[in-house]
């Protein structure tokens, strides 16, 4: 059973439909830990110019970013937090495929529980895919909810 689940939000609707999923599997499993993690990219401006920015202004930036993921995910967590269940909320700065999957093997997560497009084929290889990247190389069950997706006991 899954006593350790990682939900990686990045503050789309698309993302927040698997919060009734996750709601599920704490009441018909084990879990007794929820990470929420929002994952800020790295500072880029197009055609390289990145480098004309000074470095305490692209922190900043970033740092500023942070701070809104944080609020974003305490309004998620809130959501979790009565009962038993520890819910925690982590904010990292990196590409979103290499920090989940550094999490996940830093803090012995069971699953993972994500959103994704459900695109398949060449629209898939042109876009890439967080979701794509995390079933092929994660060493966890990933559960994935796409937009069709009924959430758990909703009427069909």
């Amino acid at each position: 059973m899954y006593t350790k689940i990682l939900i990686p939000l990045d503050g789309s609707e698309l993302a927040e439909s698997v919060l009734p999923y996750v709601k599920w599997f704490t009441e018909v499993s084990k879990v007794n830990e929820i990470a929420f993690l929002r994952v800020v990219e790295p500072f880029r401006v197009a055609g390289g110019l990145e480098a004309n920015v000074l470095p305490d202004e692209k922190d900043r930036i970033e740092n500023d970013a942070a701070g809104i993921a944080r609020k974003y995910l305490d309004k998620i967590a809130g959501r979790f937090e009565a009962g038993k269940i520890k819910v925690s909320r982590v904010v990292d700065i990196g590409k979103p495929a290499g920090i989940i999957k550094d999490y996940v093997t830093r803090n012995d997560v069971d699953l993972i529980i994500m959103a994704t497009h459900g695109v398949s084929g060449i629209k898939r290889m042109v876009l890439g895919s967080v979701a794509d990247e995390i079933i092929r190389t994660s060493q966890v069950p990933v559960f994935l909810v796409t937009p069709r997706d009924r959430p758990p006991d909703q009427p069909g």
